[in-house]
């Protein structure tokens, strides 16, 4: 009998392994199973096909670990295709639920057809993956957006988010850590998605800007329901181009083309693209098109001022709010760039930067085996026609072009480019601070923050203050120069991105400017590491507030790390007052003292630079005293002073560094890095 139950047991185990390795999901209509539905698996290199069974079920066999898309095929009665992405880390371990559900009470009429979504754990109406523009490919690469082409009365299957655009995969976009280095993503990207409630009458529109430097990130990731449920606002994420296939600015590129296709600016393009999208159908869901406003985190903060600045932004949107914006300094003055520094050799007399498009062509040249070293590839380079550098560079494929840009010299997969490029008719050939005082933007009411632990996030990345053990628990290697360099970068990232575009905006919007810190940093010790200390009030860390919806967190690996019971009514108290704020500024032009079903009972004032004056909200948890209105201000000379004056430092080549990175362009630190 024992020698039966183990021959028993172990040909369990023999069919369990030979089983578990697969991908699964179901494809259903208002709860019922579609059958014969095709689905296709594809990691990129090879592909399978099956078709569903009468229960809607699917699956495939025998995976091992990878990168997978999941494309549901058109089906009969329906238009367009739906695709999820897959990390398999494993190879005997399966990754089920791989569904795609429609709901018939979704269907609406939009521009181009009609089309059917779905509804989120809470009953909220969503559609994702709408096509906002035409796939930006072949002739369309580099070039203006321009409209999807019709599909007619069939509904669309807007029931998955989309791909995102071409991007290294790293920390920033939260792979399992064996994929860093590979790549996600297409050039196929121009995808939204919409979150409405069901409630009488028109709603503000919150337009989000996903951030990732411009090289990485998505808007599927953010998910808007609980803020459209919470505030019954109608909430919209999209995806835009990245890295070189949203900003590229060569002389040679598009000479007969439009001032928008010669910009460079093609993101930029994208995001005012959706932004038009936004004005055309948003009513489709219940949304006001004359009440929108445009938020964003890091680059979408950037792009937010960008939305500002950019005269053919002009009327598409009616508040906005900047948070963690980047104007330059962080990425070796990458945003925000000249003409000559997009375009320009390294050597030129007025210089480019390191990834300028003269020298990603050089490159590519070596790369594809023409030149032999840069000196040959910029004698090609130099002689090459308009014609013969277009057939050149559409002549490479996505991955060609991307790799370009090595991985090894990223930032959690972040490109170190150009990115928003002054061309004179998408952004004006102005630095954004004196363009903001001239008043020469779109003046909107608008809220302007900062995170108090900013640059954390980064330095998590860097070897010299931590080591990431196994790459994914870090370990702080000099507590007090970890801290006092985070000190020091954050305060910076406030004077520049926080204070002083606030004082800027407020030269010609002196009641409709309003500022934040974002302190919130209760996370817990786990013993081996306090995250409190490692992380605390980082780059990012505000916006599952914003979205109220505290269980989230962009890195959605650290989550388990991040949120735990003890530290759960205070996030839910926090979430409940930020999304507040923010709802309100979207329905009324002014945070004041939140939503009248979320009143706060801290009145949220305009900045203003009076001495004493409350200016700033720091918004942290009810037991940590937030939220609450400071004179807090700190100028970047202030930032300066103080660093000069440091002597806590252990080792003073992080204060160099620090100093350096901040103020590279001043020429007064030769004391600071004489150690």
């Amino acid at each position: 009998m024992n020698v039966m139950l183990k021959k028993y047991s172990l040909l369990v185990l023999v069919l369990l392994v030979l089983t578990s390795c697969r991908i699964s999901g179901t494809v259903t209509r208002d709860g019922e199973g579609i059958q014969g539905a095709t689905v296709v698996l594809s990691n990129g290199q090879e592909q399978r096909t099956t078709q569903t069974d009468r229960t809607g079920a699917y699956e495939f066999t025998e995976i091992p670990k990878g990168i997978y898309t999941v494309t549901l095929l058109p089906i009969p009665g329906f238009s367009g295709k739906a695709e999820q992405r897959v990390f398999k880390s494993l190879d005997d371990v399966d990754e089920t639920g791989v569904d795609f559900s429609m709901d018939s009470t979704t269907i609406r009429t939009i521009s181009t057809g009609k089309i059917i979504g779905k509804r989120d754990e809470n009953g909220i109406a969503t559609w994702q993956g709408i096509p906002y523009a035409a796939p930006p490919v072949d002739e369309l690469r580099w070039k203006a957006p321009v409209a999807p082409e019709p599909w007619g009365d069939n509904p669309y299957m807007a029931v998955a988010t989309g791909s995102p655009g071409l991007q290294y995969l790293d920390m920033m976009n939260d792979p399992p850590v064996k994929f860093y280095g590979q790549t996600m993503g297409s050039e196929n990207c121009l995808y939204l998605n919409v979150w409405a409630p069901e409630t009488p009458g028109k709603k503000p529109v919150m337009f989000w800007i996903h951030g990732g430097g411009e090289s990485v990130g998505e808007g599927g990731i953010y998910n808007g329901r609980e803020l459209a449920e919470r505030h019954n606002v109608v909430v919209v994420t999209f995806n835009y181009r990245l890295g070189p296939f949203g900003w590229f600015s060569h002389p040679l590129l598009n000479v007969d083309g439009s001032a928008e296709d010669q910009s460079g600016n093609f993101g930029t393009l994208d995001i005012i693209f959706a932004l038009k999208w936004v004005q055309q159908n948003i009513g489709a869901f219940g949304g006001d098109r004359d009440n929108v406003m445009v938020f964003g985190e890091s680059a979408g903060g950037l792009n937010t001022m960008t939305m500002l600045a950019s005269p053919l932004a002009s009327g598409l949107f009616h508040k906005a709010a900047i948070q963690s914006g980047v104007f330059g300094w962080i990425a070796e003055h990458t945003a925000w760039c000249t003409r000559d520094m997009a375009e320009n050799y390294m050597d030129a007399p007025s210089p480019g930067l390191t990834r300028s498009s003269a020298e990603v062509v050089n490159t590519l040249l070596i790369q594809q085996g023409l030149a032999h070293d840069r000196a040959s590839a910029r004698t090609i380079q130099d002689a090459m026609t308009p014609a013969e550098f277009k057939t050149f560079l559409m002549g490479l494929s996505s991955a060609d072009i991307l790799a370009a840009y090595d991985y090894e010299d990223t930032l959690g997969g972040i490109l170190m480019k150009p990115a928003v490029i002054r061309d004179g008719t998408v952004i004006p050939d102005m630095a954004p601070l004196p363009l903001f005082e001239s008043g020469q933007y779109n003046q909107v009411p608008v809220i302007v923050g900062t995170n108090r632990d900013e640059y954390k996030l980064f330095m998590m990345m860097m070897p010299e203050y931590v080591n990431n053990v196994a790459e994914t628990v870090p370990l702080v290697q000099n507590k007090n120069d970890y801290a006092l360099s985070a000190h020091y970068y954050s305060e910076a990232w406030k004077a520049l991105a926080g204070d002083a575009l606030s004082t800027a905006l407020a030269v010609n919007q002196p009641d409709a400017v309003y500022t934040y810190r974002f302190d919130w940093d209760e996370e817990p010790n786990l013993m081996v590491v306090d995250v409190s200390f490692v992380i605390g009030a980082a780059h990012g860390m505000e916006i599952p507030y914003v979205f109220a919806d505290p269980d989230f967190s962009v890195v959605q690996s650290k989550e388990a790390v991040l949120y735990t019971r003890g530290n759960e009514a205070g996030r839910d108290a926090l979430a409940r007052s930020m999304s507040s704020y923010w709802a309100a500024l979207a329905w009324y032009g002014a945070p004041g003292n939140g939503m009248p079903d979320y009143p706060q009972a801290v009145t949220w004032t305009p900045w203003n630079t009076a001495a004493g004056n409350d200016r700033l909200m720091i918004f942290d948890t009810p037991e940590s005293g937030g939220p609450v209105m400071s004179d807090y201000m700190v100028t970047l000379d202030e930032v300066k002073a103080q660093l000069q004056a440091e002597d806590g430092y252990e080792d003073p080549g992080l204060k160099c560094d620090v100093y350096t990175d901040i103020f590279s362009e001043d020429g007064d630190h030769a004391d600071i890095c004489e150690y």
